[in-house]
């Protein structure tokens, strides 16, 4: 016969928080489960067609599913959509319209002849938009730090924030996910 006792991690700490730490580390993994998936949603191409003309308009239904697949019953999501032709060097913005219920119509109009490429980005999970919208309106607007911008052999360090709240030349940031940061000029 063998006896098992069970043993807090922490001596100093009862079974009941090590069950409530246990319980919360559960609750943060669901949360992320439920988090938006690029890898789980789907776009369709609406209404295909073997050849199109230049001016026409392709449309693609997206719809934006979580970790575990479950399609999402809001919106809020921020996409980018881009229709690209590296043969002609070409590329041009999509429209994304946003259904409020998981879906997203993405309409491109085809400006030039030939093969395109789309590409539908998930910039930030509706999830990441809201804790972006919180930050920017608790006080972290008064969150000064320095940018550092190189191009070839010109350095140039600038204040950043989250908004322009003078008429400072500052630089604003977008957090992006493929890339650390992405610059827009005031």
């Amino acid at each position: 016969m063998v006896l098992h006792h069970e043993v807090p991690l922490d001596p100093a700490v009862s079974p009941t928080e090590t069950e409530l730490r246990i319980k919360g580390v559960m609750e943060k993994l669901d949360q992320l489960s439920s988090t938006t998936s690029s890898t789980h949603s789907k776009a369709t191409l609406l209404h295909p067609q073997d050849t199109y003309c230049r001016g026409d308009q392709l449309d693609v239904l997206l719809e934006v599913r979580d970790h575990l697949g479950h399609r999402k019953e809001y919106g809020g999501h921020f996409l980018r959509a881009r229709m690209s032709s590296p043969a002609l060097k070409a590329g041009a913005s999509g429209k994304v319209t946003d259904f409020n219920n998981g879906t997203y119509l993405v309409s491109f109009t085809l400006f030039w002849g030939g093969q395109v490429s789309l590409s539908l980005l998930l910039i930030h999970p509706s999830e990441g938009v809201s804790a972006l919208w919180r930050a920017r309106n608790q006080g972290y607007d008064r969150v000064i730090f320095t940018g550092q911008f190189a191009r070839g052999t010109s350095h140039v360090n600038t204040d950043c924030a989250l908004i322009l709240n003078s008429s400072a030349e500052l630089s604003t940031w977008i957090l992006v996910t493929k890339k650390p940061f992405t610059k827009v000029y005031k």
